[in-house]
């Protein structure tokens, strides 16, 4: 039986790959996290979450400091996503966006990023979707480079080492 796909015509098209490397990259750091003990829950039987407060934590203010400092990051400091909610009358509507005054809260502004594209609600000729998106892309790749110079911290070790791809 002959399934019309045309519900989905051009998305491949119009999909950047800058996105698509972000949605993976995001993806694996949620499999890693998880894989080197970052747990949101740690009671037997819960669904395994990524417990990125645990990795703010580890990653610390140095961190934080350095990513403040960088120009292209500013765009998560200075106007972050705002937040789709839910208003009086059951539909949705953009909110004012999160504060972010610590690693916990900029980490969190990052899986803000990831779930506007996920769920779609990210457009595909927005230039400030981009911004972000890029912007996301850059902290992972920051935080990554961060979590391989912490030798000492076996929790972020391992992180590094559940992250890798293996043949």
């Amino acid at each position: 039986m002959a399934v019309d796909t045309n519900y989905r015509a051009g998305i491949k098209s119009l999909l950047k790959s800058e996105w698509s490397s972000f949605f993976a990259t995001f993806a694996r750091f949620e499999y890693a996290l998880k894989r080197a003990g970052y747990l949101k829950y740690e009671k037997p039987g819960t669904t395994a979450e990524a417990g990125w407060d645990q990795f703010s934590a580890d990653l610390g203010p140095d961190f934080y400091a350095q990513c403040k400092e960088l120009g292209e990051l500013q765009v998560l400091f200075v106007a972050p996503p705002r937040l789709l909610k839910v208003d009086g009358n059951r539909s949705v509507t953009w909110k004012k966006a999160r504060a972010v005054n610590s690693v916990s809260d900029f980490l969190q502004v990052i899986k803000d990023v990831r779930n506007s594209l996920f769920h779609g609600e990210k457009q595909v000729h927005s230039e400030r979707d981009n911004q972000l998106i890029n912007a996301a892309q850059v902290v992972l790749d920051h935080a990554w480079h961060f979590s391989l110079r912490q030798r000492e911290n076996l929790k972020l070790a391992k992180f590094c080492a559940e992250f890798r791809f293996l043949p």
